[in-house]
């Protein structure tokens, strides 16, 4: 069902499905927002387990949050991948919220961008200020077995026990550095640190404040890419990591990485749930200056130690490059079609589509759209989130401009009864569609 929460502005959809997990399927209410991007906040979902007694329509708390966060966005108070909001003596549902990056639900189409807020407690919103979210976040799907971390927050979860884990963890006597943008993560005996294009400035800032001998940490975010994610708990003498059902573990990430410069050698390690990397004042200056710059660099190791490699990446887009046959825009009557955007993993995607095949896939979905749309009148921007299975696919729909709830619905159901992308497993992508002034005549 949908709710309006501002008449006009915000509205937020309600479904009842069912995630799988090792220990049965879980029933759930998940609660997407449609609107939030108006206030220039990235559109949430909140995935609450259903328990007995629930009320028909869900409980009604999280569209009070919906309502508030609306509200603190249009005042320019916003929330992001990594960010928390804590409550006071009034909390939500007990537990204060962490924003992450929503993974893919079942049976729920989602905006994209999108964030889910997740529930945590006391402890762990203050290991989260302290360690960085992926920390808590690996240690959540260790004890829930769900990999990475588990999609639906439930309101009588004990928290986890982590006061062992402030006082003996290395990350607690060190300077840190939180970018949920990187991820770090090891393969064939190598240390990767993964950084976005675009953000040197940021790099230049960050460590102008940082003097340059120092050691420290660079708290870093799961890498959707990997198969696998180091976790730690103190006593434990070995490496652990959790993965999901059918991974060999190849791609494992970590939640941070340590620098230590002034070092006779070159070399890095596993340590707890992240990376240590032992450095010559040399070699840390010249990762300094690669990241200021936007340079890639390998740094070898001395001896038996893991060597380094700080790599760049644009954010996954299916392009001409990528075999869809389309460049940046293509026209359709009055519709564009912009660059489609994966959000599946590429290396995933190559195993399960053709991207030849998602380019038709795209062009239909915009001669469908533009069919519906034949007779509006006025500017519209739409973004379409379209997750593909084995034999169906599912749309989720965000907007800019005048658009009825009626022909919203209809342009929604006229795409998911559209012939199927062709997969061998679920596949995701974000595409969007823009309409200028003016209506147009229907053909005769």
């Amino acid at each position: 069902m949908r709710v309006e929460i501002i008449p006009g502005k915000l509205t937020v959809r309600v479904e009842t499905h069912e995630i799988p997990s090792r220990h049965g399927a879980m029933p759930c209410w998940s609660y997407v927002s449609d609107g939030l991007a108006a206030f220039e906040q990235t559109e949430i979902v909140f995935t609450l387990r259903r328990d007995p007694g629930d009320p028909a329509g869900g409980p009604e708390e999280p569209m009070q949050l919906f309502a508030t966060i609306a509200e603190l966005a249009a005042r320019g108070q916003r929330v992001s991948a990594g960010g928390v909001t804590e409550f006071g003596e009034q909390r939500f549902f007990d537990h204060h919220l962490l924003y992450v990056t929503a993974q893919p639900l079942p049976g729920v189409a989602l905006p994209s961008p999108c964030l889910a807020a997740l529930l945590v407690s006391d402890d762990e919103l203050r290991a989260v200020r302290t360690f960085g979210p992926s920390r808590v976040l690996a240690r959540l799907g260790q004890a829930a077995s769900h990999y990475p971390f588990p999609a639906w927050s439930d309101r009588r979860r004990r928290g986890l026990i982590l006061e062992r884990t402030f006082e003996a963890s290395v990350l607690a006597k060190l300077p840190r550095m939180a970018v949920h943008s990187v991820h770090v993560g090891t393969a064939d005996n190598r240390i990767a640190l993964s950084v976005l294009r675009g953000e040197e400035a940021m790099w230049q800032e960050r460590l102008a404040q940082l003097p340059e001998g120092a050691p420290v940490a660079l708290l870093t975010a799961i890498d959707p890419a990997a198969n696998g994610c180091l976790t730690w708990v103190p006593g434990q003498t070995e490496p652990e990591a959790i993965i999901p059902p059918g991974s060999d573990g190849a791609r494992v990430c970590g939640c941070f990485v340590v620098f230590v410069a002034g070092q006779a050698a070159n070399g890095g390690k596993i340590l707890e749930d992240g990376f240590a990397l032992e450095l010559t004042d040399e070699a840390w200056q010249s990762i300094r200056r690669a990241l200021i710059e936007g340079r890639e660099l390998a740094v070898p190791p001395t001896g038996d130690a893991m060597a380094f490699a700080l790599t760049w990446r644009d954010r996954p887009r299916v392009g001409p490059a990528a075999g869809t046959g389309y460049g940046a825009r293509q026209a359709s009557g009055r519709l564009a079609l912009g660059p489609v955007k994966l959000l599946t993993p590429e290396d995933q995607f190559a195993q399960r589509a053709s991207a030849e095949e998602l380019g038709q896939f795209c062009r239909e979905i915009q001669r469908c759209a533009d069919r519906v749309l034949a007779g509006h009148d006025g500017q519209l921007e739409l973004r379409l989130q379209i997750i593909c299975r084995l034999r169906s696919h599912r749309v989720g729909l965000s907007h800019r401009g005048e658009l009825a709830e009626a022909t919203l619905d209809a342009l929604i159901e006229a795409i998911e009864q559209l012939p199927s992308l062709r997969v061998s497993n679920e596949v995701s992508f974000e595409v969007e569609l823009t309409m200028s002034a003016g209506p147009r005549e229907m053909p005769s």
